[in-house]
């Protein structure tokens, strides 16, 4: 779901799989993805809600609209 909601996902690199989110390097920045589709920018040991980050998590929702929406039908 990341892949389809991302625009250039080839940029994707890094991936980092554990039980409860995914943490990936897209473009310069690194993210962390929960379960829950929340969002956050990995800086520092600290996650951080940047504009980036936001924006990501909107692509994301819309996706998950569009498969449930195709899904209802």
């Amino acid at each position: 779901m990341i892949i389809r909601a991302l625009p250039y996902p080839d940029q994707m690199r890094d991936l980092q799989i554990a039980s409860d989110y995914v943490e990936f390097t897209w473009r310069t920045a690194r993210y962390r993805v929960t379960q829950s589709f929340w969002v956050d920018e990995v800086g520092d040991g600290v996650l951080i809600g940047t504009e980036r980050a936001i924006l990501m998590r909107r692509c994301i929702d819309a996706i998950r609209a569009a498969d449930a929406a195709k899904d209802s039908t």
